[in-house]
């Protein structure tokens, strides 16, 4: 099933089974193209004050091209674990280097798009933020009010992932930030994936 030629130029990712156990290494080509069940790393990016970094993603990007992100993070490639992961991305992604990761644990979520066991993460940052173009077309820091009242511009994992933070971070049950995240078509436009007017700037610049 999967061609296991070494190409340095090829991403490869561990496929897992239903109990997050690899079975197999594949492309990320592959696995999107056959909705493969792989593992991914959601890293909940604040300041410490009560807001959320979210990215806009860009137009080139083979999952959700254009939405809008609640966290950070990405497919995790054969071979590293969930917080090696996690930290190349946070890096990668938006320049942040040296900061506690906070572990959240794991949780599996499946729509019509992915299927994936996804590790939870968070850290503080105030930036400023060094964005990959490649990945992230801009950022803003919103509320988690702000981002349900939009919970459509989201990636639904995203949300889910965020949805679970809270609850995770909560002393009662944290109330749901989307009942719509398994609906959502990624065949379709993001609704109002500009940030809104409101939403405070998080500025670019220099890595932490």
């Amino acid at each position: 099933m999967v061609d296991q030629q070494v190409n340095s130029e090829i991403e490869w990712v561990d496929i897992v089974d239903e109990n997050n156990e690899v079975i197999a290494q594949a492309s990320r080509q592959q696995m999107r193209a056959q909705r493969l069940r792989h593992r991914a790393t959601y890293i909940v990016v604040h300041n410490g004050m009560g807001k959320i970094l979210v990215q806009q993603r860009t137009e080139g990007k083979d999952y959700y091209p254009g939405w809008m992100d609640a966290t950070a993070g990405g497919v995790v490639q054969s071979g590293e674990n969930m917080l090696e992961s996690a930290r190349r991305e946070a890096e990668e992604e938006l320049g942040i280097a040296g900061v506690p990761f906070a572990d959240h644990g794991l949780f599996y979520f499946e729509q019509a798009a992915c299927r994936v066991w996804g590790g939870l993460f968070s850290c503080v940052s105030h930036g400023p933020f060094a964005l990959q173009e490649s990945e992230i077309a801009s950022v803003c820091w919103m509320t988690p009010q702000e981002i349900a009242e939009r919970c459509d511009s989201f990636t639904p994992d995203s949300i889910r992932a965020l949805s679970l933070w809270m609850a995770r971070n909560s002393d009662g049950e944290a109330p749901a930030l989307c009942t719509r995240c398994g609906e959502v078509d990624a065949s379709q436009p993001p609704q109002g994936a500009t940030p809104a007017v409101d939403a405070d700037p998080a500025e670019p610049g220099a890595r932490d």
